[in-house]
């Protein structure tokens, strides 16, 4: 009865929401889910080497990085398709048109139990915008725009 009550809210916030926020939602959707698949198949030097055109006059206005974040961290908190933090990374990315002010970070920990750990997160100007680790620290072993 619960779950049921659940669905019913979440429908409800669903159509509060505008038609701009609801059409984003179902792009940034498209393109976790297209990672997300792509990672399956293709290498992950791929995204490395693959070089996107990037404009540098192109502004990158606060709305525009605000929305998508938010976009991100909604469905990668709802769906459980397993939208890791590389995932969500690369979709920033290529969601914010590979702006050059956006880096993608990688980094790596031992845990306490000495298990190994990585992380990705994205970084504007200086500030972790998505994938921040609040009680955690990764060494950075890799950092690209």
């Amino acid at each position: 009865m619960k779950s049921l009550s659940k669905q019913r809210y979440s429908l409800a916030k669903l159509s509060v929401l505008s038609w701009s926020e609801k059409v984003l939602l179902v792009r940034v959707f498209a393109v976790l889910f297209a990672y997300k698949c792509l990672l399956l198949v293709v290498p992950f030097r791929t995204f490395l080497s693959s070089r996107s055109r990037i404009e540098a006059g192109e502004a990158l206005s606060e709305e525009k990085l605000r929305r998508v974040i938010w976009a991100i961290q909604v469905l990668s908190a709802r769906l459980p398709l397993g939208f890791t933090c590389l995932v969500q990374a690369l979709s920033a990315k290529w969601l914010l048109k590979n702006h050059p002010t956006i880096r993608i970070y990688i980094g790596v920990q031992k845990t306490e139990s000495q298990q190994f750990a990585a992380h990705a997160w994205i970084v504007y100007k200086d500030k972790t915008i998505l994938g921040e680790q609040l009680n955690q620290v990764f060494k950075p072993i890799l950092n690209w725009n």
